[in-house]
């Protein structure tokens, strides 16, 4: 499935990028997470748990910083499970100047498999939206973006 969207934060784009490119930072922006393990400056794995069709569901996570253009682009990777269900994702994220703030335009190819993937065929592509808005807004907060 192909995802995409963009939002626009209150945060220079450099900063936001710095965010988005670093497994630490990253992985504090991400909502609902916990039981974050850095590995190194490119990986990290992170427990979530998004509400889902079943609930709040948990899924384990490992994600890769793939590819990093500064101050523009970022391309992330994850794969991990919940339960007998496999998730997969790649997401690009571009970044453009808009005023004060930043536009992030972004664009996932997701894969889930299982029941999971049945249950939320229709509204995974939503549920992955709203994941990516909550990481971008957690993120332009972590930029320092609003502090005097």
């Amino acid at each position: 499935m192909i995802v995409s969207g963009e939002m626009t934060v209150a945060a220079a784009r450099e900063d936001l990028w710095a965010v988005l490119s670093d497994p630490e930072r990253l992985a504090q922006a991400l909502p609902r997470a916990g039981d974050v393990t850095v590995e190194d400056e490119t990986h990290f794995s992170a427990v979530a748990h998004p509400i889902t069709a079943l609930g709040e569901t948990r899924v384990a996570m490992e994600f890769e910083i793939s590819e990093a253009r500064p101050g523009e682009f970022v391309r992330i990777a994850g794969s991990g499970s919940s339960g007998e269900n496999l998730i997969a994702l790649s997401i690009a994220l571009t970044l453009a100047s808009e005023g004060e703030g930043t536009k992030a335009s972004w664009q996932a190819e997701l894969f889930a498999r299982g029941v999971l993937a049945s249950l939320l065929q229709r509204g995974l592509g939503e549920l992955l939206r709203e994941q990516v808005d909550a990481v971008l807004a957690a993120g332009a907060l972590l930029s320092g973006a609003g502090r005097s």
